[in-house]
C-alpha cells in the first residue's frame, strides 16, 4: 500500500521515529494484540469468567438460543481473519519510513 496517499509527511516521520525505539514498539504490540490472544484466558489472577471467552459466550449463549455451528464457526473464523488482519498492518506499520531527501548542491562557493 502506498502510504503517502494518507499519511503525512509529518506522520510517516512520526511512525518513523517510533519504528527506531524497538521497546516501545514492543510495548505497543503487546498492548494492541494482548487483549486478542488472551481474551478470556484463565490465569492465576482473578476470578475466571468463561463469558468472557468470546467462543464461550456465544456456547454458553446456546442453551437458551441454539447457535448452530455452523454461525459458530463463522465468528470464530472472523475473529481469526481480525487477529490476522492486524498483525498483517503491523508489519507494514514496522516498514515505513520516509523518504530520502535528495542532496542539493550549494550554489554558493564554499572555498571563498
Amino acid at each position: 500500500m502506498d502510504y503517502t496517499q494518507i499519511l503525512s509527511p509529518l506522520e510517516v516521520t512520526k511512525i518513523e521515529q517510533f519504528n527506531k525505539d524497538k521497546e516501545m514498539q514492543e510495548a505497543v504490540r503487546k498492548v494492541l494484540l494482548s487483549g486478542l490472544y488472551t481474551h478470556g484466558v484463565v490465569t492465576k489472577k482473578g476470578d475466571h469468567n468463561p463469558l468472557i471467552n468470546g467462543a464461550f459466550a456465544l456456547v454458553a449463549l446456546a442453551g437458551d438460543n441454539p447457535i448452530p455451528d455452523e454461525q459458530l464457526g463463522a465468528h470464530l473464523r472472523g475473529t481469526w481473519f481480525g487477529i490476522t488482519a492486524l498483525e498483517n498492518a503491523w508489519k507494514q506499520l514496522v516498514k515505513i519510513k520516509a523518504e530520502k531527501a535528495e542532496a542539493v548542491e550549494s550554489p554558493f562557493n564554499e572555498a571563498i
